[in-house]
């Protein structure tokens, strides 16, 4: 796999361990509003971009094939 590549599974991943959190939380969430559900949303996608933006820009510097195999192997990619 690429770098590219790779960085885009790697945000998928982690895109979907949110997803996944939200849901188990949801029973606590409940008593939230709308609008407060909605802000959870966008400030968890927020964190996400946030933590996946430093690997990305590695990765698509074209770092070496190594490199690219542990991330592929951390992240579960």
């Amino acid at each position: 796999m690429s770098g590219p590549t790779i960085s885009v599974a790697l945000r998928h991943r982690f895109e979907a361990i949110r997803r996944a959190e939200l849901e188990r939380l949801d029973k606590k969430l409940r008593g939230l509003s709308d609008e407060d559900r909605r802000s959870i949303e966008v400030i968890t996608a927020d964190v996400i971009r946030a933590i996946a933006c430093v690997p990305e820009r590695a990765l698509h510097q074209g770092p070496p094939a190594p490199a690219l195999d542990a991330v592929v192997k951390l992240f579960a990619l």
